[in-house]
């Protein structure tokens, strides 16, 4: 008996999503949400969230379809491991491509589907329009399931690429096991420096859990909508999303200041040629004997040879760059170890803490550092 129960109990939930799924997006989303009334309240909250306009829906979607949804993510999609500078998560293909998938592919995806139709449907977009001022959207589908694992995250940046016009993410977090700020993976949001337009703070003014059934928005705006996803410290609860855009029909004013801008320009185009002297003698000409024996105290003797001085040139010229290894004198390389190691541990780095924003910020080791040779 207790073996067929489990499949009888499964076939229940599978009739029930499946049923809502038919039923459309009315059926998906919370309908008391859409009314009139709750647009302009919606409206107010997202114009008067800071550090800049956004907003968080609640119990927006059908639970039960939300759980079928996860569990077909979990069950019926791959997800590939992405690294780079900015990032790193598990992330599906572009769900937009759905359509695209035989008969029997498709049939295990019906609330994910169904799920996808109800955000992207006429009556959805103009629900967003209403409540975050975006404008116009267009009906193109762009969206994916990202998984942050234990020590993913996203990295400081404004989401301006192309015809983005408002980013979204749905929280898929275990619906039966509570979120919280000890687990990391908070969306962070981040002010402008004061005087310094278009440039990020170090420290978020607020950040939003990725509770169960959320759906945090906010319209894209260039070298203003700084966001970053906190990394992620449960070993046993990862963080499952759905994230994506509302598209317009071109892109908006102001690119230029975008970050995707800045990570893109030329090398010499960010210096800053405005700069103090340098104090200290004639760069030019050769090391005298003075240069090479306060070279000695840090480096190791065999990079000051003029021998070497033409190979490691010679391997820069030709590769870009170069590796020097054991380039400082072994004690000066221990001391730096121990010393950033002990700064770290005093700033509360590692086993599973998330540290403070200021961290790595003011003279830190490098003063005690050279303090403590110079005295």
């Amino acid at each position: 008996m207790a073996e067929d129960s489990e499949p009888a109990a499964k076939r229940s939930k599978v009739t029930a999503y499946l049923s809502c799924a038919q039923r459309g997006a009315e059926a998906v989303i919370r309908q008391d949400l859409l009314s009139a009334e709750s647009r302009k309240q919606l409206r107010q909250q997202h114009d008067a969230a800071k550090p800049y306009t956004h907003l968080v829906l609640k119990d927006l979607f059908d639970p039960t379809l939300l759980r079928a949804v996860r569990d077909e993510v979990i069950h019926n999609i791959s997800a590939t491991y992405k690294e780079t500078d900015l990032f790193k998560v598990f992330q599906t293909g572009d769900l937009a491509n759905m359509d695209a998938l035989d008969p029997e592919s498709a049939s295990k995806l019906p609330a994910l589907m169904a799920l996808r139709d109800a955000i992207y449907s006429q009556e959805f977009r103009g629900f967003v329009r209403d409540i975050t001022g975006a404008g116009e959207l267009s009906n193109k589908t762009d969206l994916s399931c990202n998984v942050y694992a234990q020590g993913c995250h996203l990295l400081n940046h404004d989401d301006v690429i192309g015809t983005r016009a408002v980013s979204f993410i749905i929280y898929l977090a275990d619906p039966d096991a509570q979120w919280t700020a000890e687990d990391g993976g908070a969306l962070e949001l981040y002010p402008l420096v004061a005087g310094k337009p278009h440039t990020p703070d170090v420290r978020p003014s607020t950040s939003h859990l990725p509770i169960w059934n959320t759906m945090a928005m906010f319209v894209v705006q260039p070298g203003r909508s700084f966001h970053a996803v906190q990394e992620v410290l449960s070993a046993d609860k990862p963080r499952l999303s759905i994230s994506g855009w509302y598209h317009a029909e071109k892109a908006r004013e102001g690119k230029e200041h975008a970050s995707l801008q800045q990570l893109q320009i030329k090398a010499g185009e960010d210096q800053i040629h405005q700069h103090a002297e340098f104090q200290g003698g004639d760069t030019e000409g050769e090391l005298t004997e003075a240069d090479l024996q306060l070279l000695r105290q840090w480096v190791n003797a065999a990079y000051l040879k003029p021998d070497n001085w033409s190979k490691v040139q010679s391997k820069m010229e030709v590769d870009g760059s170069v590796q020097l290894q054991q380039f400082l004198l072994q004690d000066v390389a221990q001391w730096i170890q121990a010393a950033a190691v002990a700064q770290d541990k005093a700033e509360g780095i590692g086993n599973g803490r998330i540290p403070e924003f200021s961290t790595g910020y003011g003279q830190g080791i490098c003063a005690c550092f050279f303090h403590s040779l110079w005295d």
